[in-house]
């Protein structure tokens, strides 16, 4: 439960962080940069002073089924502080260079910035899997726990924009259908090559179906069994979870939110009015 709730917090701390970044001042978003490419380094020095190998068992989860360990993860032990150095200086040279640009544009595209951060999380946990990352790592890297933030971050760009809650209705399905869209990509890509990691399906030749009902035998890497075990899944009953769970989180933070201002408007003085006063003048 301890494990649970840790593996939360920080998905969730990582995921406000990703999301506000446009919004951040100028000086706290260099700030943030400075910090992000600062972590690369101090991941960097980790990674020259690991040694050996490590083995991390992979996990797959078959929808309203049980968890599978489909295969064993083996990697130098610093091979996945070698992908967050990259992922962080990146991330940091980014935010220093284009920083300002960058602001502006993922704030008015808010549904495709927030689906961004979804891609980049997938990538990042497809590598630290590839690398025999430290389970709770590549369980905090996920896009599951995002959506709760996706929502609340929907929520505060359309106060923003003054507009109601409901409104979130519409973007939340873009979102889950661009997110979950992108992870069945990597899934087939995964699977076809047998790449590893829990996107790799292909292992999961004899699995117990919650939805459909007993137990199914598959071909390893056929087109069937990625309908079922990724497809399905991914395009059927994961974006119902994204899109609940993506309203609560906007629900939450709704009632907290400062709603903006719009400018007021001089008041405009008649033409008459003009004129007399050059009059007297």
């Amino acid at each position: 439960m301890v494990t649970f709730a840790l593996t939360v917090a920080l998905s969730w701390a990582l995921g406000i962080l990703m999301h506000w970044w446009p919004r951040l001042p100028a000086r706290w978003r260099r700030w943030a940069s400075v910090a992000t490419g600062a972590a690369g380094i101090v991941f960097l020095v980790a990674g020259t002073a690991a040694e050996g190998f490590r083995e991390t068992e992979t996990t797959s989860m078959v929808v309203l089924g049980p968890a599978y360990v489909t295969a064993t993860a083996s990697a130098s032990a610093s091979l996945h502080y070698y992908v967050l150095t990259a992922v962080c200086l990146l991330l940091g040279f980014a935010g220093l260079v284009f920083g300002e640009r960058l602001s502006r544009w993922l704030s008015r595209h808010w549904i495709l910035s927030a689906a961004a951060v979804a891609w980049l999380i997938t990538i990042i946990r497809f590598l630290l899997e590839r690398t025999a990352s430290p389970p709770l790592l590549t369980q905090v890297i996920g896009v599951t726990w995002m959506a709760p933030v996706a929502g609340a971050w929907f929520a505060t760009c359309l106060r923003d924009e003054r507009r109601p809650l409901r409104s979130a209705l519409r973007p939340l399905v873009t979102y889950a259908y661009l997110v979950r869209g992108f992870v069945v990509l990597v899934a087939i890509v995964a699977t076809g090559l047998h790449l590893g990691t829990h996107y790799d399906v292909s292992p999961l030749v004899r699995v117990t179906l919650g939805f459909a009902g007993g137990v199914h035998t598959f071909e390893s890497g056929s087109w069937s069994q990625i309908l079922w075990l990724s497809v399905v899944p991914q395009l059927v009953v994961w974006p119902v979870f994204t899109v609940l769970a993506g309203f609560a989180g906007g629900a939450a933070v709704w009632p907290w939110l400062p709603q903006r201002t719009r400018p007021r408007r001089p008041a405009s003085v008649p033409p008459d009015a003009v004129a007399s006063s050059r009059d007297r003048g």
